[in-house]
């Protein structure tokens, strides 16, 4: 795991889905956790990126976009990112992903969400420090509307031109 941004076009469904076992193999402890979700979430939102430039795909984007901004700032306020500035990537011009890999960059998406959802829920009672308690425990439920962002069931406050 490296809190390092891959490159744009290193953002594929398998490589999500890494991030998915990783969350789900051992007991983390809650600093580890939250180092895993935001290595989640910039692969995530790098995901998204290569994934709206199918234009079918745009709208949820913009939606998804607000709650990754949400997350990283959140992120950015817990005790294990203390001193460090949580920034997430953008892209003039991600590289489309391929037509049979755009179903399944949505699912692993939605899967993401759900399973860093649980996986902060269950490492909150062991955080040591109130801020990564308090991110874990709150940012479980923005988790949740990153998954419902990319199923169509969050709508946004931004107004596409």
């Amino acid at each position: 795991m490296s809190l390092d941004t891959p490159a744009d076009d290193s953002a594929t469904p398998k490589g999500l889905r890494g991030v998915i076992e990783d969350l789900r193999t051992d007991a983390m402890d809650a600093p580890e956790t939250l180092k895993r979700v935001w290595c989640g979430l910039v692969q995530a939102r790098l995901l998204g990126l290569r994934l709206a430039t199918d234009t079918r795909f745009r709208r949820l984007q913009v939606n998804a976009e607000s709650v990754e901004h949400q997350l990283a700032r959140d992120l950015g306020t817990s005790a294990a990112f203390a001193g460090e500035r949580l920034t997430l990537p953008t892209s003039c011009a991600p590289t489309p992903l391929p037509p049979e890999e755009v179903q399944d960059a949505v699912d692993v998406l939605v899967e993401f969400s759900a399973t860093a959802r649980r996986t902060m829920l269950a490492a909150a009672p062991s955080a040591t420090q109130w801020d990564d308690e308090r991110v874990l425990r709150h940012d479980s439920k923005v988790m949740g509307e990153l998954g419902a962002a990319w199923l169509g069931r969050r709508t946004s406050y931004r107004v596409d031109h």
